[in-house]
């Protein structure tokens, strides 16, 4: 039976394998006053007898994820069964996670599990808004695997198992207990309303173009925005689109725009197809700077792909190695670019800073070639719908915040006054 009344904290846990753990869990959060609601998302065709009834049982989530269980049982020899129970299970999950949520029933969410069950509980969780509480107990939380293929860009918290969660012992019940508590601690604590303050601005940051956004970043709250800070590392380019396209930003000013050569040669902060793209696609008027576009991030140089050995090259620091782009590289960012941002049905303005980059990108060091740079320019402004500009502007990329700030009030302030863009 799920509670109805005070909200619940939702467990989610593989009752085949973690029935005891869930069970002491789902006692441990019961006893400081909280109703629970238990998800099983266990694909075997036992059930662990040790495991409390689930509220929502294996079978109903396997069909919400669009698999029959006992099919999937039936046919667990086979090659590709698992995952598509996986899959069935994280989706069903998500869905009945989602609808429970938006049906005032859950105001938290606790999963258990080794790789499979973080798999799915953490794929349930990115389903809810960030701001609910989500935390998940995994034995592949060390640092050992990475974490970012399970926390996406939502708000999980990890707590790192330090031992298999398999039947309970003295450790087990300590870090199980613990991790019950932060969850009915998050739960209880009032919950911030994220209220609109002012047009919310989105600014991408990384590196040398920092400086311009620390810059940037007073002259936008002078003017009653509130501006969000996005580190151009991969993942923190698609949260901004993903806020963009949930509403919770109103324009972007997109100074560091690396994350779209990464995705193209194969760097290691590689965004997906949404970057540069979903926003524009909301609607979000967005201000685009080449910010770091002239590079690839990688690894240290042994690592570094023999298709890019005869490029120039930097070793940042001891783990990133930078190497710079080609003419025929440039054009082809370029032109991935000009596709997407074509697609924008908001203001788009594009300034290009003519003192370079990136902070090897300057006269006199190693990555400063105008050929290239030219290229992609000269590429951009013929790929470009008419109306979308390209502006040059004086001085490197790291202190642009004068002459971008020229260009913001008409893209993202303007815009929203139903004013056009100025010439």
């Amino acid at each position: 039976m799920i509670p109805m009344g005070k909200k619940a904290i939702a467990i989610i846990a593989t009752l085949d394998t973690k029935g005891p753990e869930a069970a002491f869990v789902k006692e441990r959060i019961e006893s400081s006053g909280y109703p629970t609601v238990l998800l099983d998302t266990g694909i075997l065709a036992r059930r662990d007898p040790s495991a409390p009834p689930p509220d929502v049982p294996a079978d109903e989530i396997a069909r919400e994820g669009g698999e029959d269980r006992s099919d999937l049982i039936a046919k667990s020899s086979e090659k590709e069964t698992r995952n598509r129970g996986i899959r069935a299970m994280s989706e069903g999950s998500a869905k009945i996670l989602k609808g429970l949520y938006d049906a005032g029933r859950i105001g938290a969410v606790i999963g258990l599990g080794g790789a499979q069950g973080t798999e799915i509980s953490t794929f349930a969780m990115r389903a809810l808004p960030i701001g609910v509480p989500k935390m998940m107990v995994s034995t592949v939380a060390s640092g050992q695997t990475p974490f970012g293929i399970y926390t996406g860009t939502r708000d999980i918290t990890i707590m790192h198992s330090v031992v298999d969660i398999l039947g309970l012992n003295s450790l087990t019940r300590c870090v199980l207990a613990n991790a019950a508590a932060a969850i009915v601690g998050m739960a209880s604590a009032a919950p911030l309303e994220c209220l609109r303050s002012g047009l919310r601005v989105g600014i991408t940051l990384y590196g040398q173009t920092t400086p311009a956004g620390l810059a940037i970043k007073p002259q936008l709250e002078a003017k009653g925005c509130e501006v969000f800070a996005f580190h151009s590392n991969g993942t923190d380019g698609k949260a901004m689109e993903e806020l963009a396209v949930e509403g919770m930003l109103d324009a972007l000013f997109d100074l560091s725009t690396h994350e779209i050569t990464d995705e193209i040669f194969g760097g290691i902060h590689a965004s997906d197809g949404t970057r540069l793209l979903a926003g524009g696609l909301k609607g979000v008027p967005r201000l685009v700077v080449p910010g770091g576009l002239d590079l690839i991030t990688l690894r240290e140089p042994e690592s570094v792909p023999e298709i890019y050995r005869g490029q120039p090259f930097v070793r940042h620091n001891p783990h990133i190695t930078l190497v710079r782009l080609t003419r025929e590289q440039m054009v082809k960012v370029a032109e991935v670019m000009a596709s997407r941002l074509n697609q924008a049905s908001a203001p788009v303005v594009v300034a290009i800073p003519l003192g370079g980059w990136s902070f090897y990108n300057r006269d006199g060091l190693h990555f400063r070639d105008l050929d290239a740079d030219r290229s992609f320019v000269e590429t951009l402004r013929h790929r470009l719908r008419p109306e979308i500009p390209v502006r040059e502007i004086q001085g490197h990329v790291k202190g642009v915040d004068r002459a971008v700030f020229r260009f913001i009030v008409p893209v993202s302030i303007a815009s929203f006054d139903g004013q056009q863009l100025e010439p």
